[in-house]
This record gives structure tokens, C-alpha cells and sequence, in this order.
């Protein structure tokens, strides 16, 4: 969170931003591109523009959020690190979520998906 806290302090004194390596490289689209500038937006309140820099890592933050409350609740409570089959799952889904949403932003140049 300090980094966070640190890096929307440089962005904002020096306009230095994060780049893509992938992008940067290959010139496509990884499925992380645009969070940077998602999570500047969020803290600055502009939703629209944060779904804009990334729409489905925008939608997934609440379920992200979620898991790592309940993972740290789990380990504090019971000192559990290992992962739960529907956990699991869960965790598998939402990679192939990521890998699909990366394929179809570097095939359809639809406004909403490229950040």
C-alpha cells in the first residue's frame, strides 16, 4: 500500500509513469496493461476512467480484494496458507479470464479494451 501511496506522489510531482515491458517489446496488449493508470484514477475517484484503463481488472478488483481478506483472515486465524479446491477454482478461473481478455484485446480494437 505505501508503494501505491509512493508511486501516485511521483506520478503526480514528476508525471513519471510505469511502462508495459510486453507492450514496450512486442507491441501488444498484456492483460496487466492500463492498471497503473487504473489505479491513479480510482484514487482519485474517476471510475469511468478507471474501468477505461482496464475493464476487466476493474470488475475483478472487488473478487481480488475479497480473496485477500479472506486468505489473511484464514492465516491469522488459523495460520492456513494453502488454498482450498474452490479457491483453487476460483483462482484458475479468473487466470483464464485474464489470458482470454489478453487475446481478445490484441485481436479486436475495440476502444473499451485498449487502455
Amino acid at each position: 500500500m505505501a508503494i501505491g501511496f509512493t508511486y501516485v506522489i511521483i506520478h503526480k510531482l514528476t508525471g513519471f509513469g510505469i511502462f508495459c515491458p510486453i507492450n514496450k517489446f512486442t507491441h501488444l496488449y498484456c492483460p496487466g496493461c492500463g492498471v497503473s493508470r487504473m489505479f491513479l484514477h480510482i484514487f482519485k475517484l474517476e471510475f469511468y476512467e478507471a474501468f477505461s484503463s482496464n475493464c476487466v481488472l476493474f470488475c475483478m478488483l472487488p473478487l481480488f480484494a475479497a480473496a485477500a481478506v479472506w486468505h489473511s483472515y484464514k492465516y491469522i486465524r488459523y495460520g492456513k496458507t494453502k488454498l482450498n479446491k474452490a479457491e483453487t477454482v476460483i483462482c484458475w478461473v479468473m487466470i483464464g479470464i485474464l489470458l482470454v481478455f489478453a487475446v481478445v484485446r490484441n485481436i479486436y480494437p475495440i476502444d473499451i479494451l485498449i487502455p
